[in-house]
C-alpha cells in the first residue's frame, strides 16, 4: 500500500547563511551523504530518492529570514517512508548552524 507523510514547521534563516539557497545547497548534499540518488536542488525543492520513496523539502517563505519547511515523502511502504520523512527532519534539525 503506498503512503505519504510530511512534517512542517516554522523556522528562521540563521544569520551565518546569506539566503535560503544556501540552506539548499546544504540539504542537498546531506541527502547525497545519506545515500539518496536522484537528488535535485531547484526553486522549488530539495529531493531524492532512496529505498523506494521520494523525499521531498519545501521552503515556503513568511517574510524577513522567516520561512515554513515542509518535509513530504511518498513510498510503498509506511515505515519507510515515515521513518525517512523523520529521519531528514532530524538531520535538517541537527546542522550546526541552525
Amino acid at each position: 500500500m503506498a503512503a505519504l507523510f510530511a512534517n512542517s514547521s516554522r523556522m528562521d534563516l540563521n544569520e551565518a547563511l546569506a539566503n535560503i539557497g544556501e540552506l539548499k545547497n546544504v540539504i542537498a548534499n546531506e541527502l547525497r551523504g545519506k545515500g539518496f540518488t536522484d537528488v535535485v536542488d531547484t526553486q522549488a525543492e530539495v529531493a531524492g530518492n532512496r529505498s523506494g520513496v521520494r523525499v521531498s523539502v519545501l521552503h515556503l517563505f513568511i517574510g524577513g529570514r522567516s520561512f515554513w519547511q515542509v518535509v513530504m515523502a511518498g513510498g510503498d511502504a509506511a515505515d519507510v517512508t515515515q521513518g525517512t520523512v523523520n529521519e531528514v527532519v532530524q538531520t535538517i534539525n541537527h546542522l550546526h548552524f541552525l
